[in-house]
């Protein structure tokens, strides 16, 4: 199994939760999947933080689930391949969350 790949154990899952505390674990039909939401002080600058969110889904090759409504974006990320959390969807956060 690639390192990307590789699930989060229950504890790695809280640690993420706990280094990101603007991140929620949800689950739905089954399967957990960290979520964010933001409302930003203006449609740029909800569109600014949409544009880094595309270079870091390019950077890492996954993507969120995204949805946009003026200003606030709201995000729901699993890797789809594995059905749940892997070290991917963290790496991801990891990498968004330093942009911001």
């Amino acid at each position: 199994m690639k390192q990307g790949l590789q699930k989060l154990t229950d504890s790695e899952i809280q640690l993420v939760l706990d280094r990101y505390p603007e991140w929620k674990l949800e689950l739905a039909n089954g399967l957990h999947s960290f979520c964010f939401e933001k409302k930003f002080s203006s449609f740029s600058s909800a569109f600014s933080f949409l544009t880094k969110l595309a270079l870091v889904s390019e950077s890492l090759d996954h993507h969120a689930e995204i949805w946009n409504s003026y200003d606030l974006v709201r995000l729901k990320l699993y890797t789809h391949d594995q059905n749940g959390l892997t070290k991917n969807d963290e790496a991801f956060i990891e990498r968004l969350m330093k942009f911001d």
